[in-house]
């Protein structure tokens, strides 16, 4: 029992509300399952309003979390036409590369386990600390040294960050950790 438990922990909340939401509009529309629930009719209309709410949250958090992906995909496109300039600029002449401007990193904010329904900005003093002030920073993600929001959780960890003084928010993610050698790369380059 402990194990299922566990698992059902694992599963992000929207699918849970979805589940919900199926749940309680079956025993609207139907009223009587196996003679262990007999809702009345308040409790079938109840039960129905419920379920279509909880099957709306769910797809909406559904949704929000795929626009994230989204993002966080462009994001990461945008990181390798960045190396890739980077690598560019490398290898052009060494008075090209002296006259780069440098940006820095302002952090915003660091997440450990937005996925888990962490609390925004849980690790943003460690990631300020290592990253603010660098115009390109790979942060080490140490689980034991992040306090563990969501035990029992397959957790992610997001950065958001601005450059220099510009007012554009950029963010990157690491959707799933391996509990080792997890880097996550901010830049500043242009």
């Amino acid at each position: 029992m402990r194990e299922v438990l566990l698992r059902l922990v694992d599963v992000p909340i929207a699918r849970i509300l979805v589940l919900a939401g199926f749940i309680f509009v079956l025993v609207g529309i139907l009223g009587k399952i196996e003679g262990k629930i007999e809702p009345g009719t308040a409790g079938r209309i109840s039960s129905a309003i419920l379920g279509v709410m909880l099957l709306g949250i769910g797809v909406f958090m559904q949704y929000s979390e795929l626009k994230y992906a989204e993002l966080h995909e462009i994001n990461a496109k945008a990181q390798m036409d960045q190396a890739a300039l980077s690598l560019a600029a490398s290898s052009a002449p060494a008075s090209a590369v002296a006259a780069a401007p440098v940006i820095p990193i302002k952090v915003v904010s660091g997440t450990y386990g937005r996925n888990c329904n962490a609390k925004v900005g849980n690790a943003t003093a460690p990631l300020s600390v290592t990253c603010d002030g660098q115009s390109s920073c790979d942060f080490v993600i140490d689980t034991t040294a992040l306090a563990d929001p969501a035990p029992n959780c397959s957790k992610d960890f997001a950065a958001e960050w601005k450059c220099g003084e510009g007012s554009a928010v950029y963010s990157a993610a690491l959707p799933s950790l391996n509990g080792s050698n997890d880097k996550l790369r901010l830049s500043c380059f242009y």
